[in-house]
């Protein structure tokens, strides 16, 4: 297997979650601009229930495949679990989301179609953790952009439909298109073992980490939509779909540096030195990024949707300043899971989830964009400051870690 450089893999994984991030955007400003605020915010919470759901799981599998595929030795054994475990939750999730959407939105036919979107989602998730564990980026990043040229084409053609759940179906196609294409290479394991189950205890505390970092972000678009008005909540869905590529581009750094410290395990300080390179380059650039985005956000959310959109503004400069903190833990969160701090940081997020949804569940009804957003500040933007901190601060070893994983 090919082994690109920490540099190669980086543009690779950010250009193909880059483009997927561009793709809904265009996505949502299409339906944006071409329909009303009430159509794109009912599409962006449907969008936001899909995204939230697979971190209920499947997004933890794919993130436990990043790190577990990358070493021959542990492949065969984890690919076996993983593969079940993303089965046996995605039926059950799809089939939540039905009443979810149909409680969002009051029409039945969107509940329908957002479970076809949580499947073919949460195969999109974990066929992409797979391909970057097996270190196939540039097979991922051909998928990523044929997949998003897809949902844009199939869009425009069924946009005439002027029918909410209608609008769903293309980003489900392109999703399961990636995800047909992206089978894994790794024989599984005929039985199971120890192993087997440490992987699976792994996804369950990278779950916890996931509902956070890209969780709380989509939940406050579903308390917006189900506690604010509908024209508040198309306001608010322009400044998030504005807001989510710049995520995205955290999560695609954080996907290829978990494989790449987990290497280095063998190495404490070296992991430590890459640690501190690294965090310093990112945190430096998502600086340079998202504060352009605050400073010109006036400008770029008139660019994109048009004046009747102005009231956006406020919320979206919000919404970016949360997700710096979030995008600066890219590099400690993948310390931390590498190096066996997984339970340290799983406790973390946990306690941030709750304060932070709690809040919501409190404010949301009396405030509603401007509570949500509290609960996302202080879940997401306070977990992010302690993860930062423990990374920084905690040794690169764990004693509980039961086997090396290291190539």
């Amino acid at each position: 297997m090919k082994q690109h450089s920490v540099a190669g893999q980086l543009i690779l994984s950010t250009y193909g979650m880059g483009i997927q991030g561009v793709a809904r955007l265009v996505y949502t400003l299409v339906i944006g601009r071409t329909l009303s605020p009430e159509a794109l915010s009912d599409t962006t919470a449907i969008l936001s229930l899909a995204v939230y759901l697979a971190l209920v799981w499947p997004a933890g599998a794919a993130i436990a495949a990043t790190r577990y595929l990358a070493n021959p030795e542990t492949a065969a054994d984890s690919i076996r679990a993983l593969r079940t475990s993303f089965w046996v939750s995605t039926i059950p999730l799809s089939l939540i989301a039905i009443p979810i959407a149909w409680w969002i939105t009051g029409d039945l036919p969107t509940g329908l179609a957002s479970a076809v979107l949580v499947f073919s989602y949460n195969a999109y998730v974990f066929s992409r953790g797979v391909l970057t564990g097996e270190n196939r980026l540039l097979r991922a990043a051909v998928l990523d952009t044929v997949s998003s040229l897809l949902a844009i084409t199939v869009l425009l053609l069924v946009l005439t439909a002027h029918s909410s759940w209608v609008l769903l179906l293309p980003l489900s196609a392109g999703y399961l298109l990636f995800a047909l294409f992206a089978r894994s290479r790794t024989v599984a394991a005929p039985s199971p073992s120890s192993l087997q189950r440490e992987t699976l205890a792994f996804t369950r505390e990278a779950t916890f980490g996931a509902l956070v970092m890209g969780g709380m972000l989509p939940a406050t678009m579903i308390f917006v939509r189900a506690f604010d008005t509908p024209t508040a909540a198309g306001m608010f869905a322009a400044a998030l779909t504005l807001a989510t590529p710049a995520n995205i581009v955290a999560q695609a750094v954080s996907q290829v540096l978990l494989p790449h410290f987990a290497r280095l395990r063998a190495d404490p300080s070296a992991m430590r030195a890459s640690h501190r390179r690294l965090f310093a380059l990112t945190a430096a650039g998502f600086g340079l990024i998202f504060g352009a985005l605050i400073v010109f956000a006036p400008w770029i959310l008139n660019l994109f949707y048009g004046t009747r959109y102005a009231d956006g503004v406020p919320a979206m400069q919000v919404l970016l300043g949360i997700v710096l903190l979030l995008s600066l833990t890219s590099a400690p969160s993948a310390l931390l899971l590498a190096s066996g701090r997984e339970r340290l940081a799983a406790r973390i997020w946990m306690f941030a989830f709750v304060i932070g949804t709690a809040t919501m569940l409190l404010l949301a009804p009396v405030w509603g964009q401007w509570g949500a957003l509290v609960g996302y500040a202080l879940g997401g933007g306070g977990g992010s400051i302690v993860i930062i901190l423990c990374a920084f601060l905690a040794p690169t070893t764990s004693t509980h870690v039961r086997r090396d994983i290291t190539t």
